[in-house]
């Protein structure tokens, strides 16, 4: 791994780190490789969305224009 590195500290719920650490056992992964697997698609998938809501706002402005 070449990219630079944050350490960083997180509240999550008990329920939620159970959940991460059984995952990442099951994907024989760290626990901070899944995290960061699951931030990278999520954040790909948040954009994603992004793209269609304003993509969406743009259709209406033009029909609301024209």
């Amino acid at each position: 791994m070449d990219e630079e590195i944050h350490q960083t500290t997180l509240r999550i719920p008990v329920e939620l780190h159970a959940r991460l650490k059984a995952q990442a056992a099951l994907e024989r992964l760290s626990l901070t490789k899944l995290v960061m697997d699951l931030c990278r698609s999520g954040l790909t998938a948040r954009g994603e969305t992004n793209e269609t809501r304003i993509e969406e706002f743009r259709k209406l402005v033009r029909q609301a224009a024209g």
